[in-house]
């Protein structure tokens, strides 16, 4: 019994959460369409490439939109049950309210690893096929996606870039001056950082070419004019929430070691596994709502009142994560307490029923 069981109530939290994510992705990918038509004429970006930029996107907008859609889904779905008496009879048949609580995590489990697959091998990857396209048509192919980094030409340079990141870093740069068809200088630098007068490069190896002559020299640093436009470099810039973990552990390990401001892309790291491991706690959170509409009128209310809570913990999940930043707090903690006050709340919640 409690085998069928399960697997009903996972087919019920689905289809409610399937349906919810499906409506929520849906709005959010229109709106960003719209907001996506202020830069439909920016080069070769029109309209079509905006669309196809937006489809690429939609598997980083399921992941992101997991927890609020299993939160609201479940109140639908298991509301639903309760007000066809469906929960009635199967408590009625023997199962505890704890006992429904753990064939509806079941599901749950389910759904996270669903999730956190999809956040790790699908949504990176489209997005930055969805990325490639947005800025090779917005920038005229002045830039260029490869398997080697991006690919920029200024004047008579040849720039490579291993990552953009935050509003004023660069990551692995090589710099490549042509006299005509002749190539005269390789510059490569570890990182490169903006300032008012351009650009500092860091750990700079310089191969001068010259007929008969090779002349190699090591700085610390060099001051190099501004050979990104301010304009470019925004569209072309990384967003730490949009890569993968491994991703993120690799670029963290590169900045503590080069003495970087890393707080950031800690914090994207852990609230990679946080996002799925918050729709479980979402989950486990419309239970008390659901059986408690069982017992009074106010059925409408009480849903009404979770699915603020959602949108409380996309809320306050991003203040604490903001304010973590600002203040210094430890990234681990400021990615975790937002999934640990929710946990509790439901807990508390749960217990009353």
């Amino acid at each position: 019994m409690i085998s069928i069981l399960d697997r009903y109530l996972f087919l019920q939290v689905l289809a409610g959460t399937i349906l919810v994510m499906l409506v929520l992705v849906s709005l959010d990918a229109f709106i960003s369409f719209i907001n996506e038509l202020d830069d439909v004429g920016r080069g070769h970006y029109g309209h079509l490439q905006a669309a196809l930029y937006i489809l690429f996107t939609i598997p980083r907008r399921l992941y992101e939109y997991a927890p609020t859609s299993i939160l609201i889904g479940g109140l639908l779905s298991l509301g639903g049950m309760a007000g066809h008496g469906e929960l009635t009879a199967i408590r009625a048949a023997g199962l505890s309210v704890y006992g429904v609580a753990r064939s509806v995590m079941k599901a749950g489990a389910v759904f996270v690893v669903l999730v956190f697959i999809l956040g790790e091998s699908i949504a990176p990857v489209t997005e930055q096929k969805g990325q490639t396209l947005r800025k090779e048509s917005i920038t005229e192919k002045q830039a260029v996606q490869s398997a080697s980094g991006l690919w920029l030409k200024y004047a008579d340079l040849f720039i490579q870039t291993g990552s953009i990141l935050g509003e004023n870093d660069i990551l692995g740069l090589s710099i490549f001056r042509f006299d005509g068809t002749r190539l005269v200088e390789i510059v490569r630098a570890e990182s490169a950082r903006r300032n008012e007068k351009g650009w500092v490069l860091k750990d700079v190896e310089k191969l001068t070419i010259k007929p008969r002559v090779l002349h190699q020299q090591h700085l610390n640093e060099e001051q190099w004019p501004n050979f990104i436009a301010k304009q470019l470099f925004e569209v072309l810039r990384v967003n730490p929430d949009e890569m993968a973990a491994r991703d993120l552990s690799d670029y963290i390990d590169y900045l503590q070691e080069n003495a970087l401001e890393s707080g950031q892309y800690r914090l994207a790291f852990w609230n990679r596994f946080m996002i799925p491991l918050s729709s479980l706690v979402m989950l486990l959170l419309a239970l008390p709502f659901v059986f408690g509409s069982q017992r009074t009128g106010g059925a409408g209310q009480r849903l009404f009142v979770g699915v603020l809570l959602g949108v409380g913990y996309f809320l306050i999940s991003r203040l604490i994560n903001q304010m973590g930043i600002v203040y210094g707090f430890p990234p681990f903690l400021s990615a975790i307490f937002p999934v640990l006050l929710f946990l509790s709340i439901a807990i508390i919640l749960l217990r009353r029923v």
